[in-house]
């Protein structure tokens, strides 16, 4: 599976494995709108550090007659909260490999500001001033957001499109791509929304429960949501990730505002979902894509237009 190089428009870029470009766009979409962006293969070096950001230490053995020294942990930071994932701290690997990672993607990414930096190599050489240099390397960093501009200038066309394509891609800060992908689903539907939606607000339950689900989280994770399918003017979304950890998304179509609540986040916290993306909240891909069929299934068929 390939690796990407992924510029984003202001100074930052991505690596990313994906299985193509469209895979690639999935997974970009969890974190920003990918028209923005420029990417390509990467077949440069590979040589990144992760540390988890502990302090510790060994225990003098002489400081404590007949022990044996042992490991001594001391400030442990934001991983009390448990959040060790979002707080390990990534850096290029010392040595060769790793700096010519670092010279691999700054190449490639940033390419106005390599230049700028093998130009001032070339006014080492020449014994040349470093005001000169500093000038070259904040021509280059204007130039390397120029992106910043275009894309701006993309989103205000983007804007005054009236095609249902751009609408969708507006409302929902999506890539024209997927937002074409997204309507060419929605379409195969569209002959029996209208029946949808008047059975979904309407039509009284018949027979037994369809579906029905307890609570798979312990105490600790808050008092779950007692959710009633048949609650009218709602639409519900039910998830579960491999580990078990569920999820449950609401749509209200009188008030056209969707929610979501996550066991492993607390059942007590209600996060907003808006234009797709979950408030306060670091979703996997899988969640994410469960999030954006919830928001597309209610997208046609419930919402308010714009």
């Amino acid at each position: 599976m390939p690796i990407y190089i992924v510029r984003w428009p202001d100074f930052s870029a991505s690596l990313v494995q994906a299985e193509g470009e469209e895979h690639l766009l999935d997974i970009l979409d969890q974190v920003g709108n990918a028209d923005d962006c420029e990417w390509s293969i990467y077949n440069g070096p590979l040589f990144i550090d992760f540390r988890v950001p502990v302090q510790w230490s060994i225990e003098d053995p002489a400081a404590i007659q007949g022990n044996p020294r042992r490991v001594v942990i001391g400030d442990i930071g934001e991983l009390a909260a448990g959040n060790i994932i979002e707080n390990m701290q990534l850096s290029l690997a010392e040595g060769d490999d790793g700096y010519e990672t670092g010279a691999a993607v700054l190449r490639l990414a940033f390419p106005k500001l390599h230049a700028a930096m093998e130009d001032d190599a070339g006014n080492e050489l020449a014994g040349r001033d470093e005001s000169v240099a500093e000038a070259g390397v904040r021509r280059a960093l204007h130039a390397e957001l120029d992106r910043v501009l275009n894309a701006s200038l993309r989103r205000a066309q983007l804007e005054e499109n009236t095609d249902a394509i751009s609408r969708l891609a507006g409302a929902m800060d999506l890539p024209v791509q997927l937002a074409r992908k997204f309507h060419e689903m929605a379409a195969g539907r569209e002959s029996g929304e209208s029946q949808a939606q008047n059975i979904v607000r309407t039509r009284p339950p018949l027979g037994p429960a369809l579906f029905r689900i307890s609570n798979h989280h312990t105490d600790i994770c808050g008092q779950p949501p007692a959710v009633d399918g048949d609650e009218p003017a709602k639409y519900h979304g039910y998830f579960a990730n491999r580990y078990g950890e569920q999820a449950v998304f609401i749509y209200d179509t009188a008030t056209h505002q969707a929610s979501v609540r996550m066991g492993d986040a607390g059942w007590d916290n209600v996060h907003r979902v808006v234009d797709g993306r979950v408030e306060g909240v670091i979703l996997n891909e899988e969640e994410a894509a469960w999030i954006r069929a919830c928001w597309l299934a209610t997208a046609e068929a419930f919402r308010a237009p714009s």
